[in-house]
C-alpha cells in the first residue's frame, strides 16, 4: 500500500511539473493584470475577425463596411472604463460632470486629457506599454467572438421606449438608464453593475463613450456624408491605425444613446479637445 501510494505522489507531482512547463498551471494567473492603482485587466488573444457591420443590421451607417483585419498580438484590454477613483489617484482635479462616487466611469475627458492620464500611469509604473486601444482592437475585444450587433445578440429597435433584449443585462443606455425608473433620470452607472462579455470586459456597449488611438477625417468628400473616414477601412489589414485627420475616433455608446449607438461597429469622431459628459475612456496594455 505504502509502495502504491509513493508513486501515485509521484505521478501526480510528474504530472505538475510537466502541466506548469506548458504555461498551462498559470493561464488563471495571467489572464488577469492588476496594477499598482488597482486597474484590471483582461488578456486579449491574438486572432482575425470581420469587422464592421453587414447592410442589413439595422441602425447601420455608410462608413461600417466590413473587412477582415487581424490582431497580430494579444493585449491586455482595462476591465473597465477609467473610474473617476483611478483617475483621482494619478490626476487631478476630477473633470467629471457626473461627480458621483469613486465606481462612476471618470466623464467630460478630452482625448488630450485621456493621453495624459496615460503618461502619468506609464510614469508611475516605469513604462511606456500603457496606451489608448485602436480602433481595431476596441471592436475587436467588444465583440469577443460574435458576429452580431452586439456582443449578447441582435439588434431589434432603436427605441428608447420599449426594451433591446440584448443590451439589458450588459449596458446602461437610454431605455434602462433613464426611462425604465426612475424616469428621466440620466446619467451613467457604477462599472461593473451589469454583465461582462464573454472576455470579462463590462460595459463595452453603454455608460460614456469612449476615445480610441485613431485619427479620422470627418466627412467623406466622395459621399458627401458626415461621419469618420480612415484609410483603414480594407480587406485583409493587419493591426490597423488611423493616423490621418484632426478628430479622433470615439466608440461605444453612452448612457442617453439608443441602441443604433450602443452597435459593436458603431464609429464616431470629436475633436481631440473636446469634453462631453458621456464620454470616457478605456486603457490597454500592451504584452
Amino acid at each position: 500500500m505504502k509502495f502504491f501510494a509513493r508513486h501515485l505522489v509521484q505521478a501526480v507531482f510528474f504530472f505538475i511539473i510537466v502541466f506548469c512547463f506548458t504555461g498551462n498551471c498559470f493561464a488563471d494567473e495571467t489572464r488577469i493584470y492588476t496594477n499598482r492603482i488597482g486597474m484590471r485587466f483582461v488578456l486579449i488573444p491574438a486572432g482575425q475577425f470581420v469587422m464592421g457591420s453587414p447592410p442589413s443590421e439595422k441602425g447601420r451607417r455608410w462608413n461600417e463596411q466590413q473587412h477582415r483585419v487581424t490582431i497580430s498580438k494579444s493585449f491586455y484590454m482595462g476591465e473597465t472604463e477609467v473610474t473617476q477613483g483611478q483617475w483621482n489617484r494619478l490626476a487631478s482635479p476630477n473633470p467629471s460632470a457626473f461627480k458621483l462616487g469613486s465606481r462612476y466611469p471618470v466623464d467630460s475627458v478630452s482625448w488630450h486629457e485621456a493621453m495624459q492620464f496615460i503618461a502619468f500611469l506609464n510614469k508611475l509604473e516605469k513604462t511606456d506599454r500603457y496606451r489608448l486601444p485602436t480602433e481595431a482592437e476596441w471592436e475587436y475585444a467588444c465583440r469577443a467572438g460574435a458576429v452580431t450587433a452586439f456582443a449578447t445578440g441582435p439588434i431589434t429597435t432603436i427605441s428608447c421606449t420599449e426594451p433591446e433584449p440584448a443590451l439589458l443585462n450588459t449596458a446602461w443606455y437610454c431605455y434602462n438608464s433613464g426611462l425604465a425608473g426612475p424616469p428621466r433620470d440620466f446619467k451613467p452607472h457604477p462599472v461593473k453593475t451589469l454583465r461582462p462579455n464573454a472576455w470579462g470586459l463590462y460595459d463595452m456597449h453603454g455608460n460614456v463613450q469612449e476615445w480610441v488611438l485613431d485619427a479620422c477625417k470627418s466627412h467623406s468628400l466622395w459621399r458627401r456624408s458626415i461621419g469618420p473616414v480612415t484609410e483603414t477601412y480594407q480587406d485583409n489589414i493587419a493591426d490597423p491605425l488611423g493616423k490621418k485627420g484632426d478628430h479622433r475616433i470615439i466608440r461605444g455608446g453612452g448612457w442617453f444613446q439608443n441602441g443604433k449607438y450602443q452597435r459593436c461597429a458603431f464609429r464616431s469622431f470629436y475633436k481631440p479637445v473636446a469634453v462631453r459628459n458621456s464620454l470616457g475612456f478605456r486603457v490597454v496594455l500592451t504584452r
